[in-house]
């Protein structure tokens, strides 16, 4: 992950001038005062360690560094970050047929990852792999909901990233210090928080993208921020503004989704694989009540629920899952306020 010249920890250091004065004293004295360390010495010891890992990390180029904020990207680089995911043809197939049983109207996007998962596999690759996508369709057909069952079930950190909820070209590429808002982007975040080095990283209403300002006036184009991260080239070898390190990005799996495609920025569109996607069929809408409502008794208020439903769907504008959602917490309610 992080390309920067290993930099111990401060225990490490401590233990290794405690032990060189103990050797010293070994050479000096006698065997029943060689092994002990006086408190002036121990602090001696304490003292000398914090200045070779300030020199140590100025070396390495991570001066700027907090004593806080240096533990998880020592780790890291040193370890580096896990994959998670399949990682046989089995582990793929379970994956997508899960996938497809929780949002089967979204069968051509998990029929592709499960093609993409399978020839990453099939040339010794592990953990999920999957190119940038976009998934393009009305409001309420679950794209967001989709992307998040599949970090559910191959087990990766899922980050949200709401491009119209601020600053989002900030959010994904970080500041760097000195500003008052200095902080890493949220996928760096993610990687050194979770130790995973391919989450997923869910851009909400991408049709949304513009250049955004700072407090202080300084401009971020959310499509300049992803591009970077959306080539392997560039991701591989991304220097976080906020570490001023190099990270490998490459396994970031980036999901966006959008209600017009037309207003994608065609840079995005280029890079990504591009799903069109249709309202809920009645078929689909009410296969998906019946799922919420498995518990629920099949009386005359069930059937009518249904019907409506079916209904709702053949409408222009079609239904939402927040709409079946509501209708299922409708019929169980009166029976949880009996049990009560």
């Amino acid at each position: 992950m992080p390309g920067a010249r290993p930099v111990p920890m401060i225990k490490e250091l401590e233990k290794q001038f405690v032990d060189f004065w103990i050797k010293m004293r070994c050479n000096l004295y006698d065997k029943e005062r060689r092994g002990k360390l006086g408190h002036s010495e121990l602090s001696r010891a304490k003292w000398l360690a914090e200045k070779a890992l300030e020199r140590r990390k100025c070396e390495a180029g991570l001066g700027s560094l907090s004593r806080k904020e240096l533990p998880a990207l020592l780790a890291l680089i040193k370890d580096g970050g896990q994959l998670s995911g399949p990682s046989t043809e089995d582990e793929v197939h379970r994956l997508v047929a899960d996938l497809h049983a929780e949002s089967p109207w979204m069968r051509d996007v998990s029929t592709w990852i499960m093609t993409q998962m399978l020839g990453h596999v099939a040339s010794g690759g592990y953990g999920v792999a999957l190119p940038p996508m976009i998934l393009s369709g009305p409001p309420g057909i679950g794209k967001s909901h989709f992307a998040r069952t599949l970090a559910n079930l191959a087990r990766v950190p899922v980050r949200m990233i709401d491009v119209g909820g601020g600053s989002a070209g900030f959010r994904i590429a970080g500041t760097e210090k000195g500003w008052g808002s200095a902080q890493p982007g949220i996928p760096v975040e993610t990687i050194l928080a979770r130790r995973i080095a391919n989450p997923i990283m869910i851009v909400d209403e991408i049709d949304k993208a513009g250049t955004i300002h700072s407090q202080t006036g300084t401009a971020s184009s959310l499509t300049t921020s992803l591009l970077q991260m959306l080539e392997p080239g560039t991701a591989r070898h991304f220097e976080c503004p906020y570490y001023r390190v190099p990270f490998d990005m490459s396994r970031v799996i980036w999901i966006m989704t959008a209600n017009e495609i037309e207003c994608v920025p065609a840079p995005l569109r280029d890079r990504s694989r591009v799903f069109i996607l249709s309202k809920l069929s009645a078929e689909d809408a009410v296969t998906y009540f019946e799922r919420l409502t498995v518990d629920c008794d099949r009386d005359d208020d069930w059937h009518r629920c249904c019907a409506f439903i079916a209904r709702m769907s053949e409408r222009p504008v079609g239904i939402s899952l927040r709409q079946i959602q509501q209708l299922g917490a409708a019929l169980t309610t009166p029976m949880e306020k009996a049990m009560h």
